[in-house]
């Protein structure tokens, strides 16, 4: 099979909706020495950014951007959540006009006009709960969204029953603990209950994708 059949076939059927892209090590931890940059392979990568070129935005929390050393996106536009606004260090990724979801509380402070200056685009989303981001998101036309995390904002796309489809990659480190959980949220709900959709394996990397069969 070649790449592209099997990135093809890792993604899966076109369809809209909100998909959550996850890598985690087999004994449930997000990252190792405190990224997810040893984790993963070359399929892992195309995966990623297959499911870049799929959404319309990607949202991101703020804390993983400056984890992972985010740059500008050269496709999908990002949507970062973030309550503080601060971005120092990250100009470039400001200047490549990212939306920045931030509650109506903040959607008006000093911080956020200096970031719309910079270039980004400002959106405030009420009481910042992650309902409330996706529906501004959606009023300004996005139908394919997809999520990078981290932890906590799994956790809230999980928790207010936002996920249609899984995406999660099985790397084959093995730790004595768990660095940082995939999910990691205080907040309680229904569990979803997901159905396998495919499951493929390369370079002892599995890769699972699950579909959304209840709501909560």
């Amino acid at each position: 099979m070649d790449y592209t059949a099997r990135i093809d076939a890792l993604l899966g059927p076109d369809s809209e909706g909100i998909r959550l892209n996850a890598v985690s090590t087999l004994h449930g931890s997000a990252t190792i020495n405190g990224t997810s940059g040893p984790m993963g392979n070359d399929t892992d990568a195309k995966l990623f950014a297959a499911l870049r070129d799929w959404a319309d935005v990607t949202v991101v929390g703020s804390a993983t951007v400056k984890a992972e050393s985010y740059g500008p996106a050269s496709n999908t536009r990002l949507a970062i959540l973030s309550h503080s606004l601060d971005f120092a260090g990250f100009e470039d990724l400001i200047a490549s006009g990212p939306i920045v979801l931030t509650p109506e509380e903040r959607a008006s402070s000093p911080e956020a006009q200096h970031l719309v200056e910079a270039g980004a685009d400002v959106l405030s989303i009420g009481t910042g709960t992650m309902s409330e981001a996706i529906s501004a998101l959606r009023a300004r036309g996005a139908r394919r969204i997809s999520c990078e995390g981290g932890p906590s904002v799994y956790s809230a796309f999980i928790a207010e029953g936002l996920v249609d489809k899984l995406y999660l990659t099985l790397d084959p480190h093995l730790s004595p603990s768990v660095e940082k959980p995939v999910i990691d949220g205080k907040a309680t709900s229904p569990a979803l209950k997901l159905e396998l959709e495919n499951v493929a394996a390369v370079d002892s990397t599995v890769f699972l994708r699950y579909r959304r069969t209840q709501t909560p």
